[in-house]
């Protein structure tokens, strides 16, 4: 008889699979503890021949135990190894059956034989993953979400989502844990019972998400609040227009903005994209997904990506919606909301965002009261908080808008914990470098249509691989106990502005862009770039190109835990920048030579500037050593506090004082250790023999944060020519920028990423933070002695060309 059975369900498996399509569990749950056990059970949510027969399936093709073997309890206890939360309702029976005899059953087991185990595996298995719609007759007739659906539907959900089957084998739950841990063991089973119910819960809100409401009704509801009703009056009173006008005019700027989420779209678009990023790219590699995938059952998520390219929105939803998450709510700008390609991006999760509200009371109000909603209904989100993308590649400066947005829907509801997920995006190709080189050489920056969109995609060709690392997590509920430990006692109404929370978003958005870079990602490309732009002509022996690559590797080997760095060795990495036309190869008779060519050289700063707060530190150290005949470690950490905050600040890097100066040591004690910097027998620390190679090694080294101190040390030459008190920041802004395009020319630096005006206003603006320069009542800067000391040290650092550039033309720009 069993053999019958076995044989009717493995040929209605043969049936079913050529229908059915299941893609490889995302989830790297451990199975050795499942293969291990002696009695393990497998629980689904809802009781359903078609479920089982595809768990059954999918178990088997993993090598584990199969879903309808028996679990031999005892020679007399034969118990079935398929648990259902949910039973299956039956029209012959009054009440529903339930599961809890199943684990009473377990439970008396287990108290008799205390030496033994009973693992409960919990499996998530979905038709689809739509969540229901509230206004749907044929969603909620054929979604298998959110109710236990009758015979004929789950037929009908089959046949319409066979082909996207999500199958999720999450991490084993220890009954005996269970036990141990309960106080009340007559309370037991339906604890037992509460925890399946509720980790199912969690599963579905983080694979599937809240319910969908269509895009019209949470419309109406936005426009029936409050807040927007006394905005619509007001805007009524202000522009001496009907209220019929004035709430035309809210309407009008609500369907501008909202997202109108459709699971078919979703699916489209992921057909659609594999076949994309199997064209252009080489593989997206993902890390630190696995904790975003716990948060997310009990959080309301805000991804936080770097803005690299127009690819990040469709990369970043994509990978989550493959790795089983749900697809975010994504703020695009407005310049995105194109005749066509608006319409796909907003049923893909995009809402839409003026750049500037322009004092637009109504908007602000209605999108203020759209992100409410979009929280309040347990929605995770996504947007950027630089703004707008970066065209040197460098992380800029954070824009707080949305963040605020954030803190205050939360202040007005948090009984939803937030959390804030970084997520650093790295590219090795970018294919908007061309236009971000001509707008950073001065071009305008044209304006985003449907011809020039389909005109890129044809074109793109091999853009090498993506790496997408989700960063430490910040808990927005930590944050405010730590910085505001009264926020709870307040109320707080939909236009409340505290006094705490411009410096709080301050803050918090400093350290979300913090938090992605210390995120990066290490790649041959960026890589190489370092190395190349740390050369006086970017142009390297190749034995000498694999000693730097090796060493800029072993300098990150202690950030292991959140810097990814690329697998193979630094002649594979050579060979594939080549390959990638990164990287130009110049064939000689005494040992090949590796190059840039004009165009590139410009091209990989980009990447370099993706990178270069992970060796600014690093850098730093050595260019006080490489240009000193010996300095003291105390000398060294002094001169490393008084510049590193500046660098810190610019290129956001994680940490504080105490901090830096603890990875100062290691730092030293790693250059000690690879013999870049030596220790003579007065304790001084000294470069190697300038004939060395180890001496080139460490000036290429101290190469990379040269430009940045040498802008610093610019900045502050303008100041001082100018004299104390004599100019505003303005015009040292400017004064900087403009000397820095002369000073780039004179040196045959084809940068534009070294004279970007926002540079030297992070700078100035860093001054001013940490009190080295002040405002007087005319608008003026003052400084003190400090500035004038600082530039005399310079010299020490800094090599003498640049310094007697950076000295000739200051000196003529306020003669």
């Amino acid at each position: 008889m069993f053999s019958i059975q076995t044989k009717i369900r493995q040929w209605v498996q043969k049936v079913l699979f050529w229908w059915v399509k299941v893609p490889e569990n995302p989830h790297h749950t451990d199975f050795d503890p499942i293969l291990k056990a002696k009695h393990c059970v497998y629980v689904l949510e809802h009781q359903s021949t078609a479920d089982a027969l595809v768990v059954d399936h999918q178990l088997k093709k993993l090598g584990l135990p199969g879903l309808h073997e028996k679990l031999q309890l005892s020679p007399e206890n034969q118990e079935k190894a398929l648990l259902t939360v949910h039973p299956r309702k039956s029209v012959l029976q009054r009440h529903q059956p339930s599961i809890t005899p199943r684990i009473q059953s377990f439970i008396d087991h287990l108290a008799v034989n205390s030496d033994e185990e009973i693992l409960l595996v919990p499996i998530a298995l979905y038709w689809g993953r739509t969540a229901s719609t509230n206004n749907s007759i044929i969603s909620a007739l054929l979604s298998s979400n959110w109710s236990v659906v009758g015979r004929f539907r789950k037929l009908l959900t089959v046949l319409l989502n066979g082909r996207d089957t999500y199958l999720e084998i999450n991490a084993p739950i220890s009954l005996r844990q269970l036990i141990d841990e309960s106080e009340d063991h007559s309370k037991l089973t339906r604890k037992v019972a509460r925890v399946l119910r509720v980790h199912f819960r969690h599963v579905r809100t983080a694979v599937i998400g809240p319910d969908l409401s269509h895009k019209r009704v949470i419309i109406d509801q936005i426009l029936s609040s409050e807040p927007v009703r006394k905005a619509i009056a007001t805007h009524s009173s202000t522009k001496s227009v009907s209220l019929d006008k004035s709430r035309a005019v809210a309407r009008k700027h609500a369907l501008t903005i909202a997202a109108n989420v459709s699971y078919n779209t979703i699916r489209v678009l992921d057909v659609l994209l594999t076949r994309l990023w199997n064209k252009i790219y080489n593989g997206i590699v993902l890390n630190g997904i696995e904790p975003v995938r716990e948060l997310a059952k009990d959080n309301e998520i805000v991804y936080v990506p770097c803005h690299r390219s127009h690819i990040d929105y469709l990369l970043l939803s994509y990978s989550l919606h493959r790795n089983g998450l749900n697809v975010p709510h994504i703020a695009a700008g407005e310049n995105l909301n194109m005749p066509i390609v608006g319409n796909i991006l907003r049923r893909g999760g995009a809402f839409f965002i003026r750049r500037k509200f322009g004092g637009d009371k109504l908007y602000s109000t209605v999108f203020n009261e759209y992100i409410h909603t979009v929280f309040r209904r347990g929605y995770p989100v996504e947007y950027f908080v630089e703004g707008g993308r970066s065209r040197t590649g460098r992380m800029r400066n954070p824009a707080t808008g949305t963040l605020a947005m954030t803190v205050k829907s939360h202040l007005r509801d948090s009984s939803r914990p937030i959390v804030f997920i970084p997520v650093y995006i790295g590219y090795e190709k970018v294919f908007e470098s061309g236009s971000y080189l001509g707008e950073l050489k001065g071009k305008t920056k044209k304006k985003e249509n449907l011809f020039d969109l389909v005109k890129t995609v044809k074109h793109l060709k091999n853009y090498g691989h993506v790496y997408l690392n989700f960063g430490e997590p910040i808990k927005l509920n930590d944050e405010l106990n730590e910085q505001v430990p009264t926020w709870r006692d307040t109320p707080y109404g939909p236009n409340d502005k505290p006094d705490w929370m411009f410096q709080f978003v301050d803050s918090l958005s400093t350290k979300v862009v913090t938090k992605i870079n210390a995120a990066a990602a290490l790649n041959p490309i960026n890589l190489i770039a370092t190395v190349l732009l740390s050369t006086p002509k970017q142009a390297i022996e190749s034995t000498f190109l694999e000693q730097q690559l090796s060493l800029l590797i072993e300098l990150n080997k202690e950030r292991e835990d959140l810097v990814t760095l690329p697998t193979g060795t630094p002649k594979e990495w050579i060979e594939y920048a080549v390959k990638m036309n990164t990287l130009r190869l110049i064939p000689q008779k005494f040992g090949d030579i590796y190059g840039l060519d004009s165009h590139n050289t410009v091209l990989m700063s980009y990447y370099r500037n993706n990178v270069q707060h992970l060796f600014a530190l690093p850098s730093l150290v050595a260019a006080l050593v490489a240009r000193s005949e010996g300095i003291e470690e105390a000398e060294m950490l002094s001169l490393i506090t008084l510049i590193h905050p500046y660098i810190r600040s610019e290129l956001f890097i994680d940490g504080d004082d105490e901090e830096t100066e603890k990875q100062a040591l290691r730092i030293i004690k790693d250059l000690l250790k690879l013999q870049l910097i030596c220790q003579n027998s007065d304790g001084l620390y000294c470069p190697p023999e300038a004939s060395s190679d180890k001496h080139l090694q460490l000036q290429y080294l101290a190469n990379i944060i040269l430009p940045t101190l040498e802008r610093y040390l610019l900045t502050l030459s303008v100041l001082v020519r100018f004299g104390n008190g004599e100019c505003s920041q303005t015009v040292l802004e400017n004064q900087s920028q403009q000397m820095a395009q002369r000073l780039s020319l004179l040196n045959g630096l084809d940068a534009p990423e070294f004279f970007d005006k926002a540079l030297f206003k992070n700078f100035i603006m860093t001054l001013k933070k940490r009190g080295a320069l002040k405002t007087n009542e005319e608008g003026k800067l003052t400084y003190s002695d400090n500035i004038p000391m600082v530039i005399s040290k310079a010299g020490s650092v800094m090599p003498n060309d640049i310094w007697y550039n950076v000295l000739q033309v200051t000196k003529r720009s306020t003669s």
